[in-house]
């Protein structure tokens, strides 16, 4: 029977992890009738934890800057005997193309025991996390346009903004603890508190990369606008590794039903703990600025390339050891059923000064992860 239940839960595991709760409830009932018939009731030694999460992220890396990024679109010069129209290039893309991951989908499990007739638990938790995303944004505006024999005649360099940009990133928390149901009595006869101690190991990677190029300004016109190209590459990678001690309190109280049978509890929780360990960055970027424009041989001969300043090529790796607070908490709601649970609530979880998300200089921030999650228990064993 164990084995029947074993592989029912490893069919729902694979194909619904992240399905709505409501079809979790209902695993999680037939899963806690069926244990509960054949265990007489006892209650699980050893409970198995498998669940997923949606987290919000923050705190992860900087964009790459540039001046360009910031230069106005050129109009029109007074007197000037060509038009150019208002434009599509804005500034702006730049930055918001490069904006850092922003959500990461993930799985986490947990194996906790609690020997018979005792109130200590013992647990071991994964929870780990990713996203990637790519993105490509192009501006441009018309060509500037002169009038010749009342004719409207399209010049050259069209002013335009382009850039690509990727970025990945992944996260890791390890937990083994040990606790103690603390025996409070000020939640009822089915309501809990238990005090955990122990060591958390997290890891944190993120990689980014990015190529602009943009022609901003239209210069002037002889048959032929001249222009100005600028061009910027950029390549970052940072991650953060560190393990230290941690403490945890979770409770819960019952809203409705009984622990004999089912019931609808409350949960929330609140840990801490201090990571020590090491914070990398590796920096690479490159910018050229350049002004062309028809050299000497005339109207008709080629174009010169004039540097608006040197070009700049920047790679800042970078290392320090690290002694970082590590702040969390969770809220929810669980369906309890003597040999099953399912869980969902809202958690987040705050590393202080964890990345170093500096672009040629070392500049920490705090990084945040929170998100809903939803958690499917059975126990195993009486």
């Amino acid at each position: 029977m164990s084995e029947l239940i074993s592989n029912e839960m490893q069919t729902h595991i694979s194909k619904h992890l992240l399905a709505t709760v409501s079809a979790l409830a209902l695993t999680a009932y037939i899963a806690s009738a069926t244990v509960a018939k054949a265990e007489d009731a006892n209650r699980p030694t050893v409970w198995v934890e498998l669940g997923g999460q949606m987290e919000f992220l923050q705190g992860m890396s900087r964009p790459f800057t540039a001046p360009f990024m910031s230069v106005e679109p050129f109009a029109t010069p007074e007197g000037a005997d060509y038009v150019v129209e208002p434009n599509a290039y804005n500034p702006d893309i730049f930055e918001k193309n490069q904006r850092p991951v922003r959500r990461a989908f993930g799985l986490e499990g947990k194996v906790l025991f609690q020997p018979e007739e005792s109130n200590w638990t013992f647990s071991a938790a994964i929870r780990y996390g990713r996203a990637q995303t790519n993105r490509q944004a192009h501006e441009q505006g018309p060509s500037p346009y002169k009038y010749f024999n009342n004719r409207k005649i399209p010049l050259y360099a069209a002013e335009f903004a382009d850039e690509e940009s990727a970025a990945e990133q992944s996260h890791m928390f390890l937990d083994f603890q040990a606790g103690k149901d603390v025996g409070l009595g000020v939640f009822g006869r089915d309501g809990q508190s238990n005090i955990s101690a122990g060591v958390r190991f997290a890891q944190i990677s993120v990689k980014s990369n990015v190529t602009a190029i943009a022609r901003p300004k239209i210069a002037h016109v002889f048959h032929y606008a001249t222009y100005f190209r600028y061009d910027l590459s950029g390549e970052q990678q940072r991650n953060f590794r560190a393990i230290g001690p941690t403490l945890s309190w979770n409770a819960s109280v019952a809203l409705l039903g009984n622990h004999d049978d089912a019931q609808l509890t409350f949960d929330w929780g609140l840990n801490g703990a201090v990571l020590f360990g090491r914070q990398k960055a590796h920096v690479v970027h490159a910018t050229t600025a350049v002004h062309v424009t028809k050299a000497a041989q005339g109207p008709f001969g080629p174009f010169g390339r004039v540097p608006l300043y040197a070009p700049r090529d920047v790679e800042s790796p970078r290392s320090h050891s690290v002694a970082v607070p590590n702040l969390g908490a969770f809220t929810g709601l669980s369906l309890r059923f003597p040999s099953a649970r399912v869980s969902f609530g809202y958690r987040a979880d705050f590393l202080f000064g964890a990345m170093d998300v500096g672009i040629d200089t070392r500049q920490t921030t705090a990084t945040g992860f929170h998100g809903p999650f939803a958690k499917l228990s059975i126990g195993l064993g009486g």
